[in-house]
């Protein structure tokens, strides 16, 4: 390999590698040059990388100290490049952290988990549902897939977030639907009842053309979109709509008759 291959690879590597990598092998260059510098004070090679970590990292023990006037001259050069190095490494591995841990927070991490149940839609029948599903036994992983919020509603609950629009390819491939046991798509609360069966039959497409195996539980508003829901490829139609018309059905005509 040509050395501009070499270098072109290595600042292809993520930050917090070739840090780490610097870092590494400045303490064993050290390490080693003392040994040889002061083989009296410094019997091994192990204990001259011992001592140059010690001094980078500005702990110094002074259980081995160099002698020699290069010896201490390397010493000084070690407080300031070996301890400059490891403050950015520290630095830089904590924003990393805080980075991802936002990133998390946001959506915006892809999960590789298996087996798990994606719910769409925030609105309150999801929220009840995960409420629901939280206090089973099994524990079952969730990922709830929206693009309205801006941060996980449920992440004190286990409950993971994807951010993205369930039409688009790029938010299932983020959420594993390859892997994901069962898919919710719950109607959009914010549009007319026709154009949510509408963008549901959409999402519908877009799941089983990535994953035909899936099983889809679909909320449908409308009588006249429920066949094509089916041919669209969902395994069952849920249609709030009616069960809360049977509901309040029920409850007129028991306050009727008790009155």
């Amino acid at each position: 390999m040509k050395f501009e291959d070499f270098f072109f690879s290595y600042l292809r590597l993520p930050m917090l590698i070739r840090l780490f990598s610097i870092i590494g092998s400045l303490m064993i260059l050290f390490g080693v040059l003392i040994h040889f510098l002061e083989p009296k004070n410094f019997p091994t090679v192990f204990e001259g990388i011992y001592w140059s970590v010690m001094t980078a990292a500005t702990v110094g023990f002074g259980d081995y100290v160099p002698k020699s006037f290069i010896g201490r001259f390397m010493a000084i050069l070690l407080v300031f490049f070996g301890g400059s190095f490891i403050a950015f490494f520290t630095v830089h591995a904590a924003s990393a952290v805080i980075k991802r841990q936002n990133k998390f927070k946001e959506g915006k991490l892809m999960f590789n988990g298996t087996g798990h149940l994606c719910i769409v839609g925030w609105n309150e029948r999801a929220k009840q549902t995960i409420s629901t599903l939280a206090k089973e036994p099994t524990r079952l992983t969730i990922i709830l897939i929206d693009s309205s919020l801006n941060e996980n509603p449920l992440s004190n609950q286990g409950v993971l977030f994807i951010k993205g629009s369930p039409a688009q390819d790029q938010t299932w491939e983020m959420a594993n639907i390859k892997q994901a046991k069962a898919v919710l798509l719950t109607a959009d609360q914010n549009m007319k009842e026709a154009e949510a069966d509408m963008h549901t039959i959409l999402s519908i497409i877009t799941v089983k053309g990535l994953n035909p195996t899936v099983h889809v539980m679909a909320e449908i508003l409308t009588p006249e979109q429920q066949n094509n829901s089916l041919r669209a490829g969902a395994d069952e139609l849920i249609n709030t709509t009616s069960l809360a018309s049977d509901c309040m059905a029920q409850i007129s005509l028991q306050s009727i008759r008790e009155g």
